[in-house]
């Protein structure tokens, strides 16, 4: 049978205010000694709060809501996993949503997840969101509790928001394809997202930095998912280009499997680099030199940064990491 509290107190001879005082760490004026008993019988009856009486006093789920737009991305899956992990350590549960990458399921997730009673959201957005910024910033004003942009941002400087350099690491994958001696260098885009934009502008700028013409017929749109890589492929088959920068991981894949069966060596023939650096490529032996985010660093800084949200501490709201390239 299920111990309560008011058994506990009973064995411990206390209130039974004092020991939900004592088993929430609230300050009080009972001896260490009392404490250590009640803590003692708890552990010793497996006492188990009720969470549900416990909220309705703290006013306080423990629980975070995190939106990510695709679940069958492995860079979101890996992100929802480290802060599933950091909110652990923080004694908080997680509410995972996802949102198909579309901004209408972004809109409706969010009041879903508000009205179930999270302490704050987690929210990497839609790529159709940038689209709609005015119908965000509506839902946003009325929210009641914090909330921390991951990844993706509108990148207004007032948003608390966690974010890599996207333009940064375009830039690196591209300078890493000049200095190999590469030319005639084609740009597999994501011009739908907030993130593969910037990308492409690294792109561009390495392009000019180092005096290499710009050839837009070089340029393919993607949308981050395999099956648009593998599509490009058909595309890449006949423009002699020498190598080609992938603005994530996934188009990489399907752009090498469609390549290789148009009888395209890779990397011998066209040289391919990526971003992300997902583990699958090793995985799988697939020579992929990519750019790596590190999901650790930001899984756990915006966990930290809406942690201190919640406990209103003053706070940096903008923190920008710095994607590292891997050969």
């Amino acid at each position: 049978m299920k111990m309560t509290i008011k058994e506990l107190a009973r064995l411990a001879s206390v209130s039974v205010t004092t020991v939900s005082l004592v088993l929430n760490d609230k300050p009080s004026r009972i001896s260490e000694l009392k404490k250590e008993e009640i803590k003692r019988l708890a552990k010793e009856y497996n006492y188990e709060p009720n969470l549900t009486a416990r909220n309705l006093v703290t006013k306080k789920s423990k629980t975070i809501g995190l939106l990510i737009p695709d679940i069958e991305n492995l860079f979101f899956s890996a992100l929802a996993k480290k802060v599933e992990d950091e909110l652990r350590k923080n004694g908080y549960s997680l509410i995972l949503v996802n949102s198909d990458d579309s901004y209408k399921n972004d809109l409706e997730l969010i009041k879903n997840l508000e009205s179930r009673g999270v302490d704050g959201l987690l929210l990497t957005i839609s790529n159709e969101s940038e689209a709609h910024e005015r119908e965000y910033r509506k839902l946003l004003s009325r929210l009641t509790i914090p909330y921390v942009f991951v990844d993706r941002t509108f990148l207004n400087e007032n948003d608390p928001q966690v974010y890599f350099d996207n333009q940064l690491g375009g830039y690196f994958a591209t300078e890493y394809l000049i200095n190999e001696g590469y030319q005639r260098i084609g740009c597999l885009s994501a011009p739908s997202s907030m993130n593969g934009q910037f990308r492409y502008k690294g792109y561009l700028k390495a392009l000019e930095t180092f005096k290499i013409p710009f050839d837009d017929s070089l340029v393919y749109e993607g949308d981050f998912r395999y099956q648009s890589g593998y599509e490009a492929g058909n595309f890449y088959k006949d423009k002699n280009v020498d190598a080609i920068f992938a603005s994530n991981d996934l188009m990489a894949y399907g752009l090498i499997k469609r390549l290789k069966e148009l009888g395209i060596d890779v990397p011998k023939d066209i040289k391919i680099v990526g971003y992300d650096n997902l583990a699958f490529s090793s995985m799988l032996g697939i020579d992929l030199p990519s750019v790596e985010q590190n999901i650790s660093d930001l899984g756990s800084s915006a966990v930290k940064l809406l942690m201190q949200l919640i406990k209103q501490k003053q706070t940096k709201i903008k923190i920008v990491l710095e994607p590292v390239f891997k050969r």
